[in-house]
């Protein structure tokens, strides 16, 4: 944990034994997520490896800051996500899901900060800049 972000590591697991596709990428039993949750941004991004570590992507949520405890983590999704492969491509995903929620569910301030948060995470996978387990100090 540092100052700017907490980092998770977990394994993939699925209560059905089948892989999730998101993208056309697998996520199976046995992969690995390193979680960056983020102080003080509305969104915490997730890099995908396999079980030998071989880079599959990153799932971004945005969402509000979060809570960061001792032993536990929460956050409130907004529905809008962002998932980049390695080799560059991207895909903003849900966003009917968001404009449905936006309709009534959520707040003016999360609406905009759920605009801003997904600009920046745009603008993140484009420079190649999203963190990785690499990052971790």
């Amino acid at each position: 944990m540092t100052d700017e972000w907490a980092v998770v590591r977990a394994r993939f697991d699925s209560i059905s034994c089948n892989p999730v596709f998101v993208e056309g990428v697998p996520f199976s039993i046995g992969d690995v997520f390193t979680e960056f949750y983020f102080r003080a941004r509305w969104y915490n991004v997730f890099h995908v490896a396999d079980a030998e570590g071989r880079h599959k992507g990153w799932y971004c949520n945005v969402t509000k800051i979060p809570a960061i405890g001792e032993s536990r983590i929460s956050f409130v999704d907004l529905a809008l996500d962002l998932f980049a492969h390695p080799d560059g491509r991207f895909a903003v995903l849900d966003e009917d899901e968001f404009e449905t929620a936006a309709n009534g569910l959520y707040a003016q301030e999360d609406i905009e900060q759920a605009n801003r948060a997904i600009g920046e995470l745009v603008e993140l996978a484009l420079k190649g800049k999203l963190p990785t387990p690499d990052d971790v100090g």
